[in-house]
C-alpha cells in the first residue's frame, strides 16, 4: 500500500537525510511557494475554483471509500531549489523566534514587505503559537532536532515507521505533477492503535518542518488512487482530524470543504515532501 518503512533507530538519520536536500553551502535565498511551483496552472482550474491549487488536499471522511473521485494537487518541488538542510550546530547559532524577526530578515537579506519576508514572519508565528487543547506540536530546524523531538513525543523506545506520499507511473510515460482527478481503486486501509505525527515543510530560508499530532481523535489511512487516464498512481497516507472544535474558525479547510467551522471531521492528503511518523 503506502510508501512505508519500518525503521530501527540506527537508520532514522540516514533515511531522513535522503528525504531532504543538502546543499554544499547555506543559501540566503528563500524560495517562495510560487517560485517553487514554476508552472502555469490556470488550465487546470475552472470557474469558481480556488486560485491556489495547493489547497486541493482536503476532503471529507465519507469520501474515504472505493470508487470516490477527488481533485487533488500533488506537486514535486525542484530539489535543487529547495532551502538547505542545516546541521543542529548550524541551526542553533541562528535564533528562531518571532521576537528576532528584524534580525533574521537582515541576516538572510530579505525585505520585510516581500512575499519571502511575510512567509518568514508567518512561519515563526506558526511555530511559536501555543498548542491547542489535545495537540502535540513543534518545529524541527535541523534533522537531529526533529528526530529528537519525535522520539520525545512518541516515545524513545518505540517501533517507528515513516510514511510519505509517492506518485508512480505504471506506463513509461513521465510523471506529470499538478492538479488532477484521482479515484480510490482500493478501499482505504485504516491504521489502528497507533500514535502519529505529521511533519510539513514550511517556507523558510533553510529547511524547517512543522510537526503536529493530536493526543486522540485522529485517524490515519493508507490510500491507493489512480488518475482518470490510469497513467499515474498515488500511494500514501491520509489523515482525518475527527475533532475540529478547537480549530480557528477561519481555517482554510472549512472554506475549501464548504462546511461550517468546527462542525465536523476534516481530512487531508500529504504533499510529496511531507513526512508522517507512526508508532504502534
Amino acid at each position: 500500500m503506502a510508501s512505508t518503512l519500518r525503521l530501527s533507530n540506527s537508520f532514522i538519520i540516514l533515511l531522513l537525510f535522503s528525504l531532504w536536500v543538502v546543499e554544499a553551502h547555506t543559501s540566503r535565498k528563500l524560495i517562495s511557494i510560487k517560485e517553487q511551483q514554476g508552472q502555469d496552472l490556470n488550465h487546470f482550474l475552472k470557474d469558481g475554483d480556488f486560485d491556489d491549487p495547493s489547497l486541493y488536499v482536503y476532503f471529507r471522511l465519507n469520501d474515504l471509500k472505493l470508487g470516490t473521485r477527488l481533485r487533488i494537487y500533488f506537486y514535486k518541488n525542484d530539489l535543487q531549489k529547495l532551502p538547505p538542510l542545516l546541521t543542529r550546530q548550524q541551526a542553533d547559532r541562528i535564533p528562531f523566534t518571532k521576537s528576532k524577526l528584524n534580525f533574521l530578515l537582515d541576516h538572510f537579506s530579505i525585505s520585510k514587505d516581500s512575499p519571502q519576508g511575510k512567509a518568514v514572519k508567518a512561519t515563526l508565528g506558526h511555530c511559536g503559537a501555543k498548542e491547542i487543547e489535545g495537540e502535540h506540536k513543534f518545529c524541527g530546524t535541523s534533522l537531529e532536532s526533529m528526530v529528537d523531538l519525535v522520539k520525545k513525543t512518541l516515545g524513545s523506545n518505540v517501533d517507528l515507521k515513516v510514511m510519505t506520499s509517492k506518485i508512480m507511473a505504471p506506463t513509461r510515460d513521465p510523471i506529470s505533477y499538478g492538479l488532477y482527478n484521482y479515484t480510490f481503486v482500493e478501499a482505504p486501509k485504516e491504521l489502528v492503535g497507533i500514535k502519529m505525527l505529521g511533519c510539513h515543510r514550511m517556507p523558510y530560508p533553510y529547511a524547517v518542518y512543522y510537526c503536529h499530532g493530536h493526543k486522540g481523535g485522529s485517524r490515519l489511512f493508507e490510500v491507493n488512487m489512480v488518475t482518470d487516464d490510469g497513467k499515474q498512481r498515488v500511494l500514501g497516507p491520509a489523515i482525518c482530524h475527527m475533532d475540529t472544535s478547537m480549530w480557528d474558525v477561519d481555517h482554510v479547510a472549512f472554506k475549501v470543504l464548504k462546511m461550517e467551522p468546527r462542525s465536523g471531521p476534516v481530512c487531508h492528503f500529504f504533499p510529496l515532501d511531507n513526512i508522517v511518523w507512526v508508532t504502534k
